[in-house]
C-alpha cells in the first residue's frame, strides 16, 4: 500500500522535480571495474569557441584553448518520514480486504507522504532559484500582466535557452491576478500527463504553466544602496565592492546589475540592450569598508565564453533588485535542462523488512521494523538525493 500511495503522491506533489533533467541519475548506478562511482558525478558543459576571419589560423594569434565548464552533482540530501502502526491498525486497517483501509490511507498515510514530497520539492526549488541570475517583475507586486512572463521568456531566449520543453511555476496569488487576462491565452493540452491534473493550468508564452504553493521566498541583505565596484578590471566569480560598513549583509540569491556592464549574445559576444544580472552565491557579512561578493555568472569580457560587454569600472554602481531586508516570493520559468537532480535508494538495514521503490525517477526505500513489547511496527520512507544547476541562465525568476 505504501508503495502505491508513494507513487501517486509523488506524481501530484512534485511538478518541478518531474520536469528537470534526470539523465545523470544513471551515472550513480555504474560500477566501473567493480567499484561504485561514489556520491558525486561531474557534468561537463561544452564551451563556446571563437570564429576568425580569413585563412590564417586563429587570426594569426595564439592557439585557442577550448574550455569546458564543469558542475558537480552530489548526493548530499537525506529526508524521511515515519509512520507508527499499532497491532490493531495492522490487523483491521492495513488489510487489503478491510473497508477501513481507505480511511487509514487518506487520514494517515497520504498526509505523511505528501509532507515528504512537498519538503523535497521545496528544497529543490530553493536551491534552483538561488542560482538563477535573471529576474523580471516588480518586487513587492504580484505580476498581473502576461508581459512580465514574456519578459522572462525573452531573458531566456537571449541566453539561447532551447524553446522546448519549458515550464512555469507560479503562485496562487499570481494565478488570481492573471486568470482574467489569461483565459483567452492558455491553450489546454488534452493529453497532458494525468499526474499534473491538480496543478496544471495550460500552455502560454511557449511554456506549460502550473500553480505551486511551495515557491521559495528570498530575503535581501540589509545593504542594497550605495554599493560600488572597488577596483577596475575585475573578472571571474568574485567582485570586490565598496560603500559598505561593518555588519552589512548580502544573502544567497540576491540579484544585482552593474552600471555599464551589459549582457551579451552567448555565441557572438555582441552586447545586448539589458544590463547583465548577477546572483550572489554565498552569504557574506562585511567586516569593514569593502567586502568581496561571490557571484554568478563569472565576468568574462572576451571570447570565448564571453558573458559581459566590458569589465566593470571602478566606482560603478551596483543596482540591486528589491529593498533592504525584504522578502520576495519567486515564481520560476525554466527550460528542462537548466537543472538536474539524482536520487539513489537508501539501503535496507539489517533486521528490517523493506524494499526500494522507483516512481517517475524518484527512488526511495520503504522499511519496517517491529517491537515485540507492544506488537507495534514503525515504517519509514527515506530519500537520498542531490541537485545541481547546470545552465541557470536558461531560467528566469518572476518576483512578486
Amino acid at each position: 500500500m505504501i508503495a502505491a500511495e508513494s507513487a501517486a503522491v509523488i506524481e501530484e506533489s512534485c511538478p518541478f522535480l518531474m520536469n528537470i533533467n534526470r539523465d545523470r541519475e544513471k551515472e550513480f548506478d555504474k560500477s566501473p571495474n567493480g567499484f561504485k562511482i561514489g556520491s558525486t558525478v561531474t557534468v561537463n558543459i561544452p564551451g563556446i569557441g571563437s570564429v576568425f576571419d580569413g585563412a590564417t589560423l586563429w587570426g594569426g594569434g595564439a592557439a585557442e584553448v577550448f574550455t569546458e565548464t564543469q558542475r558537480s552533482l552530489s548526493i548530499t540530501s537525506h529526508k524521511h518520514t515515519a509512520i507508527n502502526v499499532t497491532a490493531a491498525e495492522a490487523v483491521f486497517r492495513l488489510d487489503a480486504s478491510d473497508p477501513r483501509r481507505k480511511d487509514y490511507r487518506d487520514r494517515v498515510l497520504k498526509p505523511q507522504l505528501s509532507s515528504l514530497c512537498s519538503a523535497i520539492e521545496a528544497d529543490l526549488l530553493l536551491q534552483a532559484v538561488r542560482t538563477v541570475p535573471f529576474v523580471v517583475g516588480t518586487p513587492g507586486t504580484v505580476p498581473s500582466s502576461f508581459r512580465t512572463y514574456n519578459e522572462a521568456r525573452a531573458k531566456m531566449a537571449n541566453a539561447l535557452a532551447p524553446s522546448d520543453p519549458r515550464w512555469v511555476l507560479y503562485s496562487p496569488d499570481a494565478n488570481v491576478s492573471l486568470v482574467d487576462a489569461g483565459k483567452g491565452l492558455f491553450n489546454p493540452t488534452a493529453d497532458i500527463a494525468k499526474q499534473f491534473r491538480d496543478s496544471y493550468i495550460g500552455r502560454a508564452a511557449n511554456a506549460e504553466w502550473m500553480e505551486a504553493v511551495n515557491l521559495p521566498t528570498l530575503t535581501n541583505g540589509n545593504k542594497v544602496t550605495g554599493v560600488t565596484v572597488s577596483g577596475a578590471g575585475q573578472s571571474g566569480t568574485s567582485l570586490l565592492v565598496a560603500g559598505v560598513a561593518a555588519a552589512d549583509t548580502f544573502t544567497v540569491g540576491q540579484v544585482f546589475a552593474i552600471a555599464g556592464v551589459f549582457q551579451v549574445h552567448p555565441l557572438t559576444g555582441t552586447p545586448l540592450t539589458a544590463l547583465q544580472q548577477f546572483t550572489v552565491t554565498a552569504a557574506v557579512t562585511s567586516a569593514g569598508l569593502t567586502t568581496t561578493l561571490s557571484i554568478f555568472p563569472a565576468m568574462t569580457a572576451v571570447m570565448p565564453n564571453k558573458t559581459v560587454s566590458a569589465l566593470p569600472a571602478t566606482g560603478a554602481a551596483l543596482v540591486f533588485v528589491g529593498a533592504a531586508s525584504t522578502a520576495y516570493r519567486q515564481n520560476l520559468m525554466w527550460q528542462r535542462d537548466a537543472f538536474t537532480a539524482a536520487f539513489v535508494p537508501p539501503p535496507i538495514v539489517a533486521g528490517a523488512e523493506g524494499y526500494n521503490l522507483s516512481s517517475n525517477g524518484l527512488r526511495l526505500s520503504v522499511q519496517t521494523g517491529g517491537s515485540i513489547t507492544d506488537l507495534s511496527s514503525t515504517t519509514r520512507v527515506d530519500v537520498l538525493y542531490g541537485f545541481a544547476a547546470i545552465r541557470p541562465m536558461h531560467a528566469c525568476r518572476v518576483t512578486e
